[in-house]
Formats: C-alpha cells, sequence, structure tokens
C-alpha cells in the first residue's frame, strides 16, 4: 500500500507543472496585392499569430483574377510573413512566395511562375487588430511568353489587415481534457483513500 501511496504521489507532482500554449483558435486576415504595370489582387492572411515572445507570424494565400489591359487571368500564391511586436508597432519580412499566373492568348494557355520576397510593417490598432502596408518584388522564373521575360523583376506593394491569435503560456492540467482539474481531484481523492486505508491497517495489526 506504502508503494502505490508513492506512486499516486509521483504521479500528482508530474501532471501539475505541465507547462502548455493555450491559443484561441487562428488569426485571420486580409491582403491586396498590387502588381506594377499590372494589376490589383486580393488574398488572405491565416494563421496570424502572437508567441509570447512577441514574434510575429502569419501565411498568405492569393487565389484572384488579375484584371490586365490584356484581359483577365488567373493568380495564385502563397507565402510566409515573419517579423516582431515592438509595443504598438509591427515590422518584418516576406519570404518563400511562391506563385502563378495562368495565361491564355487566343487558344493557348500556359503558367507563368514567380517567387517573390518583402518587407511588411503596421500598428495594433485595438489590442489584437492590426493593419499596414508593405512592398517587394516577384521574380518571373518561367514564361513562355515573350512579354513577359524570364528573369523579370516586377515590384510589389499593398496594404493589409489581420485579427491576430495571442498563444499565452498556461502552467495548469486545465488545458488538457485528460489532465482537467476533475482528474486532479480523482488523484486526490484516490491518495487520501489509500491514506486512511493504510490508517486502517496499522491499527489492526
Amino acid at each position: 500500500m506504502r508503494f502505490q501511496i508513492i506512486s499516486l504521489t509521483i504521479i500528482s507532482v508530474i501532471l501539475v507543472p505541465i507547462s502548455l500554449t493555450a491559443v484561441a483558435g487562428p488569426g485571420t486576415g486580409s491582403v491586396i496585392v498590387q502588381i506594377q504595370g499590372y494589376g490589383t489582387v486580393h488574398g488572405q492572411l491565416q494563421n496570424a499569430l502572437i508567441q509570447p515572445n512577441n514574434s510575429v507570424r502569419m501565411s498568405m494565400v492569393v487565389d484572384d483574377q488579375l484584371q490586365t489591359p490584356e484581359g483577365s487571368f488567373s493568380l495564385q500564391a502563397t507565402g510566409d510573413w515573419d517579423g516582431a511586436l515592438d509595443n504598438s508597432m509591427l515590422s518584418g519580412t516576406i519570404h518563400d512566395v511562391q506563385g502563378k499566373i495562368h495565361v491564355c492568348i487566343i487558344f493557348s494557355c500556359n503558367d507563368v511562375d514567380f517567387n517573390g520576397r518583402g518587407t511588411w510593417t503596421g500598428q495594433l490598432q485595438t489590442s489584437s487588430v492590426g493593419s499596414g502596408n508593405f512592398t517587394g518584388t516577384i521574380t518571373v522564373t518561367n514564361s513562355p511568353y515573350p512579354q513577359i521575360s524570364q528573369g523579370q523583376i516586377i515590384p510589389i506593394s499593398g496594404s493589409w489587415t489581420a485579427d491576430f491569435i495571442f498563444s499565452i503560456p498556461v502552467t495548469s492540467t486545465n488545458s488538457i481534457p485528460e489532465f482537467n482539474s476533475n482528474t486532479s481531484l480523482l488523484l486526490l481523492a484516490t491518495l487520501t483513500a489509500a491514506t486512511i486505508l493504510t490508517h486502517r491497517r496499522r491499527r489492526r495489526t
């Protein structure tokens, strides 16, 4: 019985200091991208998160029609936004941008591939909602059209807004369904019952 009491005590001690990161849900936002000489597209910012150390990250997804003088073309792109929060000011870099423009001329359709990068700045307007601007470039990596040559660098700029989620470190078993307060009470009750049984056993002997 003494071994059982020791085991239960050790389990209780192990469970209590579990440190987790509590996140209410993914933050979302929007982005407007102006491609110099071509047109404007709209996209979304997803998983907008501010970590306890004030580092910031978001992921960008663009799936829109690029309106140009030559017509409307489908543009798809993804990218990562990383940065930091300093008081209420936000800033960071845009990297790993990969995308394509589906171009159809007469009866021929092909993809123009590009990658990109940039920088972004902004400010928290409320406790969690931020907005700002960005600049950067996209570089054509593959193009079958002479009008858009491979290696061509095209400036981009635009604006963004996001509703951030703050990641808060917690030291509590309440954040794990399996190890909530009810479980802690059950462990305490079991430990108490084991102690009582031990005392009764000693009295009998």
